[in-house]
């Protein structure tokens, strides 16, 4: 009997691969060899998948990080693209704004100009008028201490008001002076701010790619964290699964030894001698398995390894990078504070450079303003000479009325004296008549004697030369009124002559006021405007 199962097993175990299909309710394994070997084949066939899944896994985490690298450089390069025309458009914007500027005191400038031309012209009239005044006065006044006096003072007058015009031109030109200087300390701090904006942008982007990289540092420490985990779990699957399959085959040795106790039983030679090297064929097989297991595990170890090495080291770059940013964050806040330095140094500069325009301009003004006043009292005291001298002409008419009247009797006087005269021609003739018929008729004529003759004669000569004498001196007064009625008239058209320069000067001189003040006008326009793009610059 014994034979027999002996044969039966023998049989069974010649041909195990007959039976794999099979239900059998005996026993799991016909052989401890069996079941090693099936338990070998399930261990080397699991093993393979598990390293295929991880390198799978693997390729797929590396594209998918190549993907996401890709995507940030691309954003990266949009983003550059967009701070780059966004530079360009502020670049234009503030290049238009100098422009502007350019233009504001280039017009600025020819107002100065035609300010210091009108006051020029100004002062050569004035000149000029000096000069005429000074020939009439000269013509007309000679001899004359009174008028004499008068025009010294009307010259020390226009001396004083040619040395204020060339006050006006120095000032005038100290002003275009600080005005050109006010515009080289504009560009200048204009191109100050510029490099420093230039270099906060720089700066700026340098920061933002840093922060980028940062960014894509953390990324890939995060990665690498998921990533380590990751292998952390796939370790404890694989000591999981390594366990269990020993404990599965310490179960099948277990297994096994109950039925070689069983066989030991059972006992047949021939069947102990094939179970004892099928024994020692599983135990070396087991041995190596044993030392695949221990390979891989050093394998996996190193492994780990290997990633904490990484995992530090990303730590320690993270670390660095943090600290670079934090140096970068204080460069940032210090460059942020030196711009803000120099945007108020250029406030407070335009401010005092507008400042001192501005007291320039009213000082102009206010200057152009007392020449205008005196001009004025100069034009009133003209008029008033003006007056005087149609009182002196009015005078004078009455003079030469009154003068006519006196003219008109004397000229009857002598008409009356030339009748005398002729009425004593007439009795001298009728006398010398008489003096003829005496021969004569003795009787009948009237006798006169030398000494009334000689008297006759006296009477008509004395009335001969008062009259003379009263037509030459009525002559002479009406000489004399007319030469005086002359010299007012002349000197009324010279007092108008001067008065319409006055006036004219005066005008010019207002309207050199006025322009002053359009200037005093624009600067202040353009001082609050430079006020308020530096209050936007602070804000911005």
């Amino acid at each position: 009997m014994v034979n027999i199962r002996g044969a039966d097993q023998q049989k069974g175990s010649a041909s195990p691969r007959a039976e794999v299909g099979e239900i059998d309710t005996k026993k799991p394994f016909q052989s401890v060899k069996a079941a090693v070997s099936l338990f070998g084949e399930v261990a080397l066939k699991g093993k393979p998948a598990v390293r295929r899944s991880r390198l799978s896994s693997e390729n797929v985490i590396d594209k998918e990080t190549q993907l996401l690298l890709a995507q940030r450089e691309v954003s990266r390069f949009k983003r550059v693209l967009q701070s780059a025309e966004t530079t360009k458009a502020r670049a234009n914007s503030e290049l238009q704004k100098a422009k502007r500027t350019l233009n504001d005191l280039t017009t600025k400038l020819k107002a100065v100009d035609e300010s210091k031309k009108s006051a020029i012209e100004t002062a050569e009239a004035v000149k000029e008028k000096a000069r005429r005044l000074e020939e009439a006065k000269s013509q007309q006044l000679v001899g004359n201490a009174a008028r004499k006096r008068e025009l010294d003072e009307a010259r020390q007058q226009y001396k004083m008001a040619a040395r204020e015009l060339n006050a006006a031109k120095q000032q005038i030109n100290k002003i275009r002076q600080d005005f050109d200087a006010a515009l080289e300390s504009k560009s200048s701090s204009f191109q100050q701010a510029a490099e420093t904006q230039r270099s906060a942008n720089m700066n700026k982007e340098r920061v933002s790619e840093l922060s980028k990289e940062i960014g894509a540092m953390r990324e890939s420490a995060q990665q690498l964290k998921i990533a380590s985990a990751q292998i952390q779990e796939q370790q404890e699957n694989l000591v999981e699964e390594k366990d269990a399959r020993i404990h599965f085959c310490k179960a099948a040795t277990a297994e096994a030894e109950k039925n070689l106790e069983i066989l030991k039983k059972e006992y047949d030679p021939e069947l102990t001698k094939n179970l004892e090297v099928k024994l020692a064929e599983t135990s070396a097989e087991i041995e190596l398995l044993q030392e695949e297991m221990k390979k891989a595990h050093a394998l996996e170890m190193e492994k780990v390894k290997v990633l904490t090495i990484e995992f530090n080291e990303a730590t320690k770059a993270l670390q660095e990078i943090a600290t670079e940013e934090s140096s970068l964050r204080h460069m940032l806040t210090s460059l942020a504070a030196d711009l803000e330095n120099v945007k108020t140094e250029k406030i407070e500069l335009l401010e005092k450079e507008i400042e001192k325009e501005y007291a320039a301009m009213e000082k102009e003004t206010e200057s152009a303003r007392r020449e205008a006043e005196e001009l004025k009292k100069k034009a009133e005291e003209m008029r008033k000479n003006a007056e005087e001298l149609k009182e002196e002409t009015k005078n004078a008419r009455l003079l030469a009325q009154d003068v006519e009247g006196k003219l008109e009797l004397a000229l009857k006087e002598a008409e009356e004296a030339k009748a005398a005269e002729k009425k004593a021609h007439e009795d001298m003739k009728t006398i010398s008549e008489s003096e003829s018929i005496q021969d004569q008729d003795f009787g009948n004529k009237i006798k006169l004697a030398p000494e009334e003759f000689e008297s006759l004669k006296k009477k008509e000569e004395e009335s001969g030369n008062i009259a003379d004498t009263k037509v030459a001196d009525a002559m002479a007064q009406i000489e004399v009124v007319k030469a005086r009625n002359k010299e007012a008239e002349k000197k009324l058209v010279a007092n108008l002559k001067a008065i319409e320069e006055i006036k004219e000067a005066t005008d010019m001189a207002l309207r050199s006021a006025e322009m002053s003040e359009a200037a005093e006008k624009t600067l202040e326009t353009q001082l609050q405007r430079w006020r308020e793009e530096a209050q936007t610059m602070v804000v911005a």
